[in-house]
């Protein structure tokens, strides 16, 4: 959960909106659990509106934690 929010106007489909500095809640999961993938690490550059992936994870990565 990261909080209580209300819309002035309730959000419109297709709408953004951005929950900031977040990164403690996304980096949580570390495990391959029942074979579920680690997620890709993004950054987005809210001054230019542009993704970049600076990390996906592969098999390499889930044979090498099994060590």
């Amino acid at each position: 959960m990261i909080g209580d929010y209300r819309f002035p106007e309730g959000p419109r489909v297709g709408q953004r909106f951005a929950f900031l500095d977040q990164a403690h809640y996304s980096m949580v999961k570390t495990t391959t659990f029942n074979g579920v993938p680690l997620p890709s690490i993004w950054l987005w550059d809210s001054e230019t509106d542009q993704l970049e992936c600076v990390k996906r994870f592969g098999y390499e990565d889930f044979r090498d934690r099994l060590s």
